[in-house]
């Protein structure tokens, strides 16, 4: 296969998995109880159960998104009984957040999510060379990097 063929092969490839990727992120997915949780959901609980007791600024960096759009997602949470808001101090109305049993089951249940999905993965990287996986990184680097200046 020639360079050229090769190159247009794999960006195709890698077109469709990330329109096939983005396709199933919107919609809703069960993780453990009976609430259907959207990708933007169950991220930010996966974020508050990695970083418990976490604030609310701290979550915003942490997820690449503003506060109000923190503070919008964790009401919509708290009204699911997912996630609780703890006063940390009266005088500046900073709050933690907390996952409650409901919360943790979802964090536990998209946990399993992953290890399903990085169990796949794994199996096939495994038998690569340090080298052939130092290239497919590069590979992803330059298409992220080009990206960013678009």
């Amino acid at each position: 296969m020639s360079q050229k063929l090769s190159t247009e092969v794999m960006i195709h490839k890698f077109e469709k998995v990330m329109n096939k990727y983005n396709k199933s992120e919107k919609k809703p997915r069960y993780y453990g109880t009976k609430d259907l949780m959207y990708r933007s959901e169950v991220h930010t609980i996966d974020a508050i159960g990695k970083n418990n007791k976490i604030n609310v600024t701290e979550l915003a960096l942490y997820l690449g998104i503003t506060k109000g759009a923190v503070s919008q997602m964790v009401d919509k949470l708290i009204k699911k009984d997912m996630v609780i808001k703890e006063m940390v101090s009266s005088k500046e109305n900073e709050v933690s957040l907390e996952l409650t049993e409901k919360g943790k089951e979802v964090y536990t249940g998209h946990k399993a999510y992953h290890t399903e999905l990085y169990s796949e993965i794994g199996k096939r990287l495994e038998h690569l060379e340090n080298k052939d996986l130092e290239s497919f990184l590069e590979i992803i680097n330059i298409l992220e990097n080009f990206l960013d200046k678009k």
